[in-house]
């Protein structure tokens, strides 16, 4: 759940994460312009870090107020970050236990370093307040703009993969 930026090593990674919007990876940038994908990446690695403490403050920091989320967990449309805030609350409060493993980030820059895609491929592993286990394997996408020289999640898309297999 994708669970904005932190480095984990290039291919794949574990980490204790919260839902979608909670991403730690690192990935390449763009040759066109590497140095805004490098500068984007902090901000996932302290929402990651945010996100495996339950941290939904610290998670959302770095969220525009009017983000889309769509998210494969909520099988509909978030708008605005109010409501983001609360399927995480939600969400934490029914999955205290959050792992997450990100593979193949890819960072694309665009609008003269001004706006970061993220695209990824998580396996997800969440465990519900009563012990049960739920899997989800999952393709990613963010879009990071910024803004009065801040960055800001404005839309993230979180979907299954086809043909995976999903434990509620």
């Amino acid at each position: 759940m994708p669970r904005s930026t932190a480095p984990i090593p290039r291919q794949e990674s574990s980490q204790n994460l919260s839902a979608q919007s909670a991403r730690s990876y690192e990935g390449r940038g763009s040759p066109a312009n590497p140095s805004a994908a490098r500068r984007s990446r902090p901000i996932n690695r302290k929402r990651g870090e945010a996100g495996a403490k339950g941290d939904i403050d610290g998670l959302l920091a770095d969220v525009a107020d009017n983000v889309i989320a769509t998210v494969a967990r909520a099988g509909f449309r978030i708008e605005g970050k109010q409501a983001f805030r609360a399927f995480l609350t939600n969400l934490f409060q029914n999955y205290p236990t959050r792992q997450e493993l990100g593979r193949q980030v890819t960072y694309r820059v665009y609008q003269e370093g001004n706006v970061v895609v993220v695209n990824s491929y998580t396996d997800q592993t969440f465990i519900d307040k009563n012990g049960r286990m739920s899997t989800m394997m999952q393709r990613n996408s963010q879009t990071w703009v910024k803004t009065a020289g801040r960055w800001l999640l404005v839309d993230q898309h979180n979907s299954g993969m086809p043909g995976a297999p999903y434990t509620p």
